[in-house]
């Protein structure tokens, strides 16, 4: 059910204590967060998110797998912000991509997705996160197979990467190049953007974009879709 690169991020992430993410590890399509919205003083969530690793590496060896598909019910803590919160928008991507009629308040889309944070330092407000250890974990990203063997990563935290005249932190994690104004660059208005990078071979495409919560307009998760439906379907008849 697991490959070996995935069991090697895991072995190491127990080792050296870090989070792996959540989804399936088999997909074909990777999104990459900011850091997970939990408040430092919410003990039990703070205690699950260290067991991440450790959860995971049961998974292994029993063959077995996290919950990839539930309503989101009154109970759920997603069910307030549904429709602006990030696990929404998550949905509503991978609702675009794959054709899917949006079912009202369901995930599903950890089916077909493996999500993960750039920063391993959990906050509710990205203005009060740790972030010292940014470098650390695009370190580990950049020598993991895992991280790089998938054919879509979509960078969902905006200036947490940096791709500018003087820094190109996207193309030395990611071994990718800028697709160039012309062909990679979307924007919608101010806060909603995006932009491509594709690898030598174009095997590989990476999407920076914003982190997807709140006013991200369906016009740039829908374009967004439609890229990164093309890209599967080009890598498959490779």
């Amino acid at each position: 059910m697991y490959s070996n690169d995935f069991k090697n991020f895991v072995n190491d992430g127990v080792t050296n204590n870090y989070f792996i993410g959540t989804g399936n590890p088999n997909a074909q399509i990777l999104i990459i967060g900011k850091e997970s919205a939990i408040y430092p003083a919410d003990f039990e969530a703070i205690k699950l998110y260290n067991s991440n690793a450790s959860d995971w590496k049961n998974h292994i060896e029993k063959n077995t797998c996290e919950v990839l598909e539930y309503p989101v019910d009154k109970n759920n803590k997603l069910y307030k912000n549904w429709g602006k919160n990030t696990w929404s928008k998550y949905q509503k991507l991978n609702d675009f991509i794959f054709d899917k009629q949006t079912k009202s308040y369901y995930v599903d889309f950890l089916k077909t997705v493996f999500t993960t944070e750039i920063n391993d330092s959990p906050n509710k407000s990205t203005t009060g996160a740790d972030k010292s250890e940014l470098n650390t974990r695009k370190r580990l990203f950049k020598k993991s197979n895992f991280i790089q063997q998938f054919p879509v990563i979509v960078l969902a935290c905006s200036d947490y990467f940096q791709n500018n005249d003087n820094i190109r932190e996207i193309d030395n994690v990611f071994n990718v190049k800028y697709d160039g104004n012309e062909k990679g660059r979307f924007i919608f208005n101010k806060g909603n953007w995006f932009f491509t990078h594709h690898n030598k071979n174009n095997s590989k495409l990476v999407i920076h974009t914003r982190q997807l919560s709140a006013d991200v307009k369906n016009e740039m998760l829908e374009k967004m879709g439609r890229i990164i439906k093309q890209h599967l379907l080009m890598t498959k008849k490779q």
